[in-house]
């Protein structure tokens, strides 16, 4: 259990440092990250957004770390509790998707998007909801 913790609090804070990155101008991977319309980005993301992203995807690491008991902040159990299960819920409902551009219900199945979405991103969201969960009943 604690190897998995230790792998998603890491993908959770790299992914976070990604969101920094590209709030500040950075543009590696960005073809991947956004869905697509008829060849166009589908929204433009913001920089206020994106940084308040990285702040998220961070504090779920520390979550789960103090959830583990790897960590100790003076939080009380049960915010770390109920973090937790709003986490594991989250990345359940990102798995599932708004059921047009992402998810395993989506739609629009031919860019390269949903191809990312299909083969990176839905298992790393159920990975780490997974982490979540087992943080949560162990």
């Amino acid at each position: 259990m604690l190897i998995i913790t230790y792998i998603s609090a890491c993908i959770l804070f790299l992914v976070s440092f990604l969101h920094v990155y590209w709030a500040f101008g950075g543009n590696w991977g960005t073809n991947s990250v956004i869905p697509t319309k008829s060849g166009e980005k589908a929204f433009t993301p913001r920089a206020g957004m994106t940084l308040f992203i990285a702040l998220l995807l961070s504090m779920a690491a520390i979550i789960l770390l103090q959830q583990a008991n790897i960590v100790h902040f003076a939080v009380p159990n049960v915010i770390i509790q109920v973090g937790s299960w709003i986490c594991m819920i989250v990345f359940s409902i990102r798995v599932i998707g708004e059921f047009n551009y992402f998810g395993i219900f989506k739609r629009q199945k031919d860019t390269h998007f949903a191809r990312m979405d299909t083969g990176l991103y839905i298992p790393l969201c159920a990975f780490l909801s997974l982490s979540f969960l087992l943080a949560i009943i162990l």
